[in-house]
Order: structure tokens, then C-alpha cells, then sequence
């Protein structure tokens, strides 16, 4: 296990969690989705609007195939990423998968204040009604591809981060 991946919904926190851990531990940092702009030259947002949905998968397991082979990285992975079970199978490899949960209320809150244009999200007349439907079909492949569940509710990100490198540590020593 060489890397930590951080999976979870758009607005849980993943990018600046992420950043916090791999400051704390000296680890890289590397954000999927900004690999994703960075290969392709257009904004997520644009991917979508001109290719689709599926184009966009394809583009994001491709970017998942060579993070995979990184070491010393804490990864934050894009709230779709669970979608493809091939993914996940790529981060196992080498990697503790962290889930990231949050409340809607809160992710709903954090969208709302994020700058950023989330494609499934953008057009939606009621976005909590709409984050609860992508939570729902989501969680449950959270929690099916993750080591660990951490909710984030009330939490610093130092409080997160003692708890994810806690469960790190942890299942590095069991060697499992």
C-alpha cells in the first residue's frame, strides 16, 4: 500500500482533505479530476457538454490507469470514479481507499459555495432532491470499495487526518 485514495460525493471535501493528508504525511498529491482538464485541455463541465458522459469515463480510467501505478501519492479521486469497478480494481492494487462521508445538507451546502461546475449537478431546479438521488445510487459502492468509512460531519481536517493515517497504519501492520 503506497497511496491513500480518497473516494466520496462532489462536495464531501476530497481536494483539500486530500491536500491536508499529503502535506502532514510528505506524501504527493494529485487530484484526478484536474488530471483529467490537464490531459484534455477543457474543463470537466466542457468534456461533458461536447462528448458526454460516457467519453468522460473513458477519459477518466485512463487517468485512473496511470495513477494507479504511482507510489507515495494521496489521490483524490472524482465522485464518479466508483462507477467503473475496473477503477477500483486499478487503486486496490496499491492503494488504501478511503470513503469520505458527509451529510447531504452538507454537501448540498458546500456545492453551493463551490465555484466549481459539477456537469450532473449544474441543471438540476432542486439540488438537494438531485445530490440525494446521486447519493443514494452512489453509497452504496462507496462503502463496497472502501477500507475505511470516515464521516467528515463536525470534523476538523485534522481530525480526519489522524483518523485516516490510524487506519492506514493499522491495516499496513495487519498486512492485509
Amino acid at each position: 500500500m503506497n497511496n491513500i485514495v480518497l473516494i466520496g460525493m462532489s462536495g464531501v471535501g476530497k481536494t483539500q482533505k486530500a491536500k491536508y493528508i499529503a502535506r502532514k504525511t510528505n506524501m504527493n498529491y494529485l487530484d484526478t479530476d484536474t488530471a483529467i482538464v490537464e490531459q484534455e485541455g477543457i474543463s470537466i463541465d466542457e468534456i461533458f457538454t461536447k462528448f458526454g458522459e460516457d467519453y468522460f469515463r473513458n477519459i477518466e480510467e485512463e487517468i485512473i490507469i496511470k495513477v494507479s501505478n504511482l507510489n507515495n501519492t494521496v489521490i483524490s479521486a472524482g465522485g464518479g470514479v466508483i462507477l467503473r469497478e475496473n477503477n477500483i480494481d486499478l487503486l486496490k492494487q496499491n492503494s488504501f481507499i478511503v470513503y469520505l462521508k458527509g451529510d447531504i445538507s452538507t454537501i448540498v451546502s458546500n456545492l453551493s459555495k463551490s465555484n466549481t461546475i459539477r456537469p450532473l449537478l449544474k441543471e438540476s431546479p432542486d439540488l438537494y432532491k438531485t445530490v440525494q438521488n446521486l447519493y443514494a445510487n452512489r453509497e452504496g459502492l462507496y462503502k463496497l470499495y472502501s477500507h475505511i468509512t470516515v464521516d467528515i460531519e463536525d470534523k476538523s481536517n485534522e481530525d480526519i487526518y489522524n483518523e485516516v493515517l490510524n487506519a492506514y497504519n493499522e491495516y499496513i501492520t495487519c498486512g492485509k
